[in-house]
C-alpha cells in the first residue's frame, strides 16, 4: 500500500500484492485486462492485474494508480499520503482483505471488520 512512498512518485500509489497461489490461477483476469471491484463499502474501482508477467502479480488502479491507495487511506482514517503502517491495519481491525469472484469481470472485496 506504500508503493508510492519513494521520490518521484505520488505518494497515494499503490498496489494490493497476491500471493503465489492466487497470482498462478486464473481467479483474477490476465494482466492489463480491466475488471470491475465492488466493495464492502459500496464503492467501485476499475482494476486490473500488473507486475511481474502476464500473469500478474498485483492489482492495481490503472487509470490512476492512486486511486487504490486514496481508498485504503480513506477506509484506515487516515490523510491523503500518510505512510501505512502494519499497526495502522491492526488499529483498524483487518490485515487482509478478500475478494470474491461474482463473474469473469467483476468481484467483490471485502475489507470490513469482522
Amino acid at each position: 500500500m506504500n508503493w508510492g512512498q519513494r521520490d518521484g512518485r505520488e505518494p497515494n500509489q499503490a498496489y494490493i500484492q497476491l500471493s503465489p497461489t492466487v497470482y498462478r490461477s486464473d481467479f483474477f483476469p490476465l494482466r492489463s485486462t480491466h475488471f470491475t471491484v465492488l466493495t464492502d463499502d459500496n464503492r467501485t474501482l476499475i482494476c486490473t492485474r500488473a507486475q511481474k508477467n502476464v500473469m500478474g502479480a498485483a492489482i492495481e488502479t490503472p487509470h490512476n494508480n492512486s486511486l487504490l491507495g486514496e481508498y485504503f487511506r480513506h477506509r484506515l482514517g487516515l490523510a491523503n499520503g500518510a505512510f501505512i503502517t502494519k499497526e495502522d491495519l491492526i488499529h483498524y481491525g483487518r490485515t487482509d482483505i478478500t475478494f470474491y469472484k461474482i463473474d469473469d469481470e467483476n468481484y467483490y472485496m471485502d475489507f470490513s471488520i469482522h
